[in-house]
């Protein structure tokens, strides 16, 4: 029985660990009960959040807050579904969303009362069999009369005063038997329907994904793409026009913006601009153009009649399209490192940077991708899982620290917590604009 990921940590840093180490083997030893196939990717997905359930046992990385938690379940229900042959396509790639909407949402809840079923079919099973079901009736009675015996029982206690000191000494008594108190917030009530509640989910997630395979109307890799292919509707000349506007529009950004974009790399700070606002303004700036990018070249890949690396023309002004990506990412990191060394790092620098990353390593992917047909979609996902993994796996807390007494010795806080001056009389802080 599970409770939810920040309930875990308060309770202790192993204790997430422990629950997803017991997590996965239920689950692997259910499976191989049930003599189910261990595909090769499922040992991905379950190194991807026992690695993180670890990092936080070891660290706890409190700067990365809720990300290493947020991976570690979505990374369970993904390998649940794996395990038990209920994903939609192997190796996982660009599905890998309709997955996971799938093992987080559809599958557990659309098999929620499962281990309701299961329990009840365990104990009619094992239980003896009255021959008239009046021990039925009597158990029942002896429900409703629980809330009628709280009742009688205080109000004895408060009538009587022998009686309220037998019952006092007797509570005196069961106290030497008390449970630990990790046990009695597991056994306290609010708990317990969590517990129940998460029990139910991720027994449905299993029970969902074991017989997904089995469905004849299950949704399959082939479905998905024969319904892309019908979409192909738009002739080439369309996304042609459209990707060279905006790779126009780059070139001349870029020309016209040389020495701001490329001040980062000389360590130079542009007037009028705090650290911490050329740094946000670098990363934003990068993070929407290549999402921008990114869904124009899948639109062309998918809209389009002719396939994109069948065009020369689409294939080379797509390839200029990720080098501009290549280019912003860059250019960000160049401003975010800059403003690193001035003034250290926090959790939201650090997952400013591995952002930056991943989207460098999605662009290269992808230029390599348009010159030679390979899984970019499959290595990106695996990449930025096991950067992150590593990244956990890390004692962030300790080089966030380390950094900042850094920053302080060669920037004194004194001369540098005032920035820049709006109007001549309004100051503002760096931290206002921190990442």
């Amino acid at each position: 029985m599970l409770e939810p990921p920040a309930v875990l940590y308060q309770q202790g840093r192993w204790v997430l660990a422990a629950v997803l180490g017991c997590f996965f083997v239920c689950i692997e030893a259910s499976a191989r009960l049930c003599r189910i196939e261990c595909p090769r990717e499922s040992w991905f997905w379950a190194a991807v959040f026992l690695s993180q359930s670890i990092g936080c046992g070891l660290f706890g990385n409190q700067e990365l807050a809720f990300f290493p938690f947020l991976l570690s379940h979505l990374a369970a229900a993904q390998w649940a579904l794996v395990r038990c042959g209920g994903a939609v396509a192997l190796p996982v790639g660009a599905l890998l969303p309709l997955d996971l909407l799938r093992g987080w949402f559809g599958i557990p809840f659309s098999n929620f009362h499962r281990l309701f079923q299961m329990l009840f079919y365990g104990v009619g099973k094992n239980l003896p069999k009255p021959k008239s079901r009046g021990i039925w009736w009597g158990l029942l009675g002896a429900v409703c009369a629980l809330p009628v015996l709280g009742w009688a029982f205080t109000t004895l206690v408060t009538a009587d005063a022998a009686f309220q000191q037998m019952t006092g000494s007797l509570e005196s008594w069961l106290t030497r038997f008390s449970l630990p108190e990790i046990l009695a917030d597991f056994l306290s009530p609010g708990w317990l329907f969590l517990e129940l509640f998460f029990a139910c989910w991720f027994y449905g997630l299993f029970y969902g994904a074991k017989h997904l395979k089995e469905k004849q109307d299950r949704i399959t890799e082939r479905m998905v793409y024969d319904s892309f292919d019908k979409l192909r509707l738009i002739p080439r000349q369309t996304p042609m026009v459209a990707l060279a506007m905006l790779c126009g529009l780059y070139l001349i950004f870029f020309l016209s913006q040389i020495n701001y974009l490329t001040a980062g790399f000389a360590g130079v700070l542009p007037q009028a601009y705090t650290a911490a606002e050329y740094a946000r303004r670098g990363f934003f700036e990068m993070l929407q153009i290549a999402l921008v990018n990114l869904s124009v070249l899948a639109a062309a890949a998918k809209l389009c009649r002719t396939p994109m690396r069948q065009s020369r023309g689409l294939r080379g002004l797509g390839i200029v399209l990720c080098t501009a990506n290549l280019l912003f990412a860059a250019i960000a990191f160049s401003k975010l490192w800059l403003y690193i060394s001035r003034f250290g790092l926090t959790s939201l620098r650090v997952l400013a940077g591995y952002a930056i990353t991943v989207v460098a390593i999605w662009s290269a992917l992808s230029i390599a991708s348009l010159l030679r047909p390979f899984g970019a979609v499959v290595w990106g996902i695996r990449l930025a899982a096991v950067i992150f993994c590593l990244l956990s796996m890390c004692n962030i807390d300790h080089l966030v620290a380390l950094t900042q007494r850094q920053a302080e010795q060669e920037y004194p806080w004194p001369e540098t917590s005032v920035v820049c001056d709006f109007d001549g009389s309004e100051t503002t802080s760096l931290e206002d604009f921190a990442i």
